[in-house]
């Protein structure tokens, strides 16, 4: 898989941030590097780094939708999230 896909991402509890994220051979680490460079382009007096990766992700169930977060702990959970991402 490459390229490039769209995300929110929510840094503190703040109001989600629409940044790119590019997704070949994309791992965990990689990830989380990515959101901190992003992080520090918008604040950059904010020192803090990403320690951990939550995806929200929505599910179907008799015509209401809800949604789940899900703690990503390693790289299989983020291909999972990209899979996840490119079938809706």
């Amino acid at each position: 898989m490459a390229g490039w896909i769209d995300v929110h991402a929510e840094f503190n509890s703040g109001e989600p941030q629409r940044l790119k994220v590019r997704c070949l051979d994309v791992t965990l680490r990689g990830l989380k590097d990515q959101l901190n460079e992003f992080n520090q382009g918008v604040n950059p007096i904010d020192t803090r780094r990403v320690e951990y990766v939550r995806y929200k992700c929505t599910t179907l169930d008799e015509g209401r939708v809800s949604f789940t977060w899900v703690e990503l702990k390693n790289d299989e959970n983020v291909t999972s999230m990209f899979w996840e991402h490119n079938m809706f």
